[in-house]
């Protein structure tokens, strides 16, 4: 039996020593090389031979750091250039992310009415899918100096938040209703591109139109969910409106988070739940976390970065990180603004991605609308 079978070394330990082994193998291969290669002879002849011995000892061992990590840290440059370009053309779809949800707000209205489109659902469809959204028209020249005013002014910010696969920029709810109810300025989750076009282009009275469309589905979706209450009641929960995020069970819900935990673990998780979650929802601890993030990001940078003194550092540190990837965005965007032209033009289609999850929840979505016009003696269909 081996030493190392005979250790039972725990995985992380293992790993180090299998890298360790490589290395060693590497480094051995790399002497071998050095030594016995004539190539290597008639520079090595002018120097000392115990000079070249140590030369050949010490230039495997280097070679193997350069190469492990060198190798890493191009691909993190790789991936840092990538970042920034996928950054850029999330922006670039923030053009007709608007212009999806200034048609929502008169669809909604019923002032206007939309090909591909028959349910309020289907707008959640169609931000997921907005590169594909044939109904838009296409991001015009006009419109995308507008964004570049929009970055290069004071009141843009790359939020993280918003450039999340995640963030819903159709969460008509959230958005308009909201921010009707709000009494805080600072607590309105409007994005900032939206606010930005509302008040250069006098949009901003489209999100005070009456939610129409959106009502009616509210009355036709409770008489379903009324019916399956006395029919059918385990199926209840199944029927929800996917764009209520308190409908939602997620690990990042507290009061979801907490009863389940309540339930299942022990008093010392719940304990330490407790602490962590008010520990992290301190402004302070936030300010710790995005600054750490910056510093990470702004230390891969190859260029001088200026900070703005302030009474928290940790504030300039982010503002800086924000001021550079705006900075970036802003060069990487028109040669986003071009390929985007150039498809266009070409008639060539972006690959359509799948959201199987998606898809089952607008379908669930339209027929619950349809049982409820039903139930309510309309037609079962989607034309009301």
């Amino acid at each position: 039996m081996s030493l190392e079978n005979q250790m039972n070394l725990p995985p992380h330990l293992q790993k180090k020593v299998d890298e360790a082994a490589k290395e060693a193998v590497e480094r051995m291969e790399i002497e071998y090389e050095l030594r016995n290669n004539p190539v290597y002879q008639k520079f090595f002849s002018r120097f000392n031979p115990s000079d070249v011995e140590e030369f050949i000892k010490d230039y495997s061992s280097r070679k193997v750091c350069w190469v492990n990590w060198g190798r890493d840290f191009y691909q993190q440059k790789e991936d840092q250039q990538l970042k920034y370009l996928l950054l850029s053309e999330n922006c670039l779809w923030q053009i007709q992310q608007k212009k999806l949800f200034n048609l929502q707000c008169q669809w909604r209205a019923e002032k206007i009415k939309l090909q591909g489109i028959s349910v309020t659902a289907d707008f959640r469809y169609w931000e997921y899918h907005i590169k594909r959204s044939s109904f838009l028209p296409p991001i015009t020249q006009w419109e995308f100096e507008l964004y570049m005013d929009y970055l290069q002014s004071d009141e843009s910010e790359i939020d993280p938040w918003e450039n999340d696969a995640l963030f819903e920029w159709q969460d008509y709810n959230r958005f308009v209703k909201e921010a009707k109810t709000t009494g805080n300025p600072d607590e309105v989750i409007l994005p900032l591109w939206y606010s930005y076009y509302d008040n250069r282009m006098g949009t901003g009275s489209l999100m005070a139109l009456p939610d129409v469309r959106g009502e009616k589905e509210d009355g036709y979706i409770k008489l379903y969910n009324e019916y399956l209450g006395k029919t059918n009641p385990e199926k209840l929960t199944g029927v929800i409106n996917p764009w209520k995020r308190e409908d939602y069970l997620s690990a990042w819900e507290p009061k979801q988070v907490e009863e389940f935990i309540r339930t299942f673990e022990d008093k010392e998780v719940l304990k330490y739940y407790h602490f962590y979650h008010e520990k992290s929802n301190k402004q302070m601890d936030a300010a710790d976390e995005w600054a750490q993030e910056a510093f990470e990001e702004l230390r891969e940078v190859d260029e001088p970065i200026p900070i703005r003194a302030g009474t928290d550092w940790r504030e300039a540190l982010i503002e800086a990180w924000e001021e550079y990837r705006n900075k970036e965005i802003v060069k990487l965007l028109p040669l986003v603004y071009d390929e985007y032209l150039q498809k266009q033009n070409l008639g060539i289609s972006y690959f359509k991605e799948e959201n199987p999850a998606l898809a089952e929840q607008v379908k669930e979505w339209k027929s619950a609308v349809i049982k409820g016009r039903e139930l309510a003696g309309e037609a079962p269909d989607l034309n009301f």
